[in-house]
């Protein structure tokens, strides 16, 4: 099942930790994978060596989570902005696009996806739970909450005749909605 970002913690709560989300997100679902790539897409003028890394995972669990920590660390050090990279993992070899890999960070974090059973987000989440972090951190993909594009501008009007909306996550929908509820007595 694709399994998507929830931007309401990513991009909307400044304080949220988003390295530390990247990194037990990854080390967590490196354990189903066996090859990544790495690419730096802003990469600071700093940066010495190459902007890509490609390979295989090592097979024993501590080394692969240790070299999945260096690809992640490498990436935040090298970067211009935390959000805009390329890091996939999968357990099949990446080479090309062949549909979502189990971990599909392919440029900024509003396109990151997940690629896992039932079984595997399962564990994710409970990874996310032990580290302090939300379980509900991405969501299936079936459920974000698309409405006709909202405003009462002439723009508006006519991206909505020409059948346009605005997308939500399920948490951006639900602040949403309780924006517009009136405060109880």
């Amino acid at each position: 099942m694709i399994y998507v970002a929830e931007l309401y913690y990513l991009q909307d709560q400044r304080d949220f930790p988003f390295q530390k989300a990247v990194l037990v997100t990854a080390q967590t679902v490196a354990q189903w994978c066996a090859h990544y790539r790495a690419k730096l897409i802003a990469p600071a003028k700093t940066v010495q060596g190459p902007a890509e890394k490609q390979g295989l995972l090592p097979i024993q669990p501590l080394e692969r989570a240790l070299l999945v920590e260096q690809i992640v660390q490498w990436i935040f050090a090298n970067s211009l902005t935390d959000d805009l990279f390329y890091l996939l993992l999968d357990d099949q070899p990446i080479s090309a696009p062949n549909g979502a890999a189990k971990f599909d960070h392919p440029d900024d974090t509003c396109c990151w996806f997940l690629n896992l059973n039932e079984d595997e987000f399962d564990a994710l989440q409970a990874a996310w739970r032990e580290n302090g972090l939300p379980a509900n951190l991405f969501y299936p993909k079936d459920k974000a909450v698309c409405v006709p594009f909202p405003g009462s501008s002439l723009k508006a009007k006519m991206l909505r005749a020409l059948g346009a909306q605005k997308c939500y996550t399920p948490m951006q929908w639900q602040a949403e909605t309780a924006s517009l509820d009136p405060p109880s007595p």
